[in-house]
């Protein structure tokens, strides 16, 4: 699969599926997940922020598979913690699912990830 294929992908989606390995089973676990898209990066918002079970999962690995039907890229990510960037985030999350969906979904926006799809 090529990015450029992925990226088609990601544009017609609104949700994904993210797996991670669970920190202390290490079973992968699966998610569906809102994400904005910007050019070659993937952002996340964890409903729960730092409470959230796959977020905590990925500050112990840092890797996920990111699934858009039958597409998958694993990868390694970055945890965002600086307020000014996750509000930036949630920001664009606003725009593309309605401010209204975001408060109703998301009640503590304090952390975001960075998925990069490129090497």
């Amino acid at each position: 699969m090529s990015q450029r294929d992925l990226r088609a992908l990601l544009q017609r989606r609104s949700e994904i599926n993210i797996t991670v390995k669970g920190r202390t089973s290490g079973h992968s676990y699966t998610y569906p997940v809102w994400f904005v898209l910007e050019d070659d990066t993937l952002y996340l918002l964890p409903v729960r922020g730092t409470e959230t079970g796959w977020y905590k999962n990925l500050r112990q690995a840092p890797t996920l598979e990111v699934r858009a039907g039958q597409q998958a890229l694993t990868t390694n990510v970055r945890l965002i913690e600086d307020q000014s960037r996750v509000a930036a985030i949630a920001e664009r999350f606003r725009e593309k699912y309605g401010a209204s969906q975001i408060q109703a979904y998301y009640p503590l926006i304090n952390v975001a990830v960075e998925v990069p799809l490129s090497g």
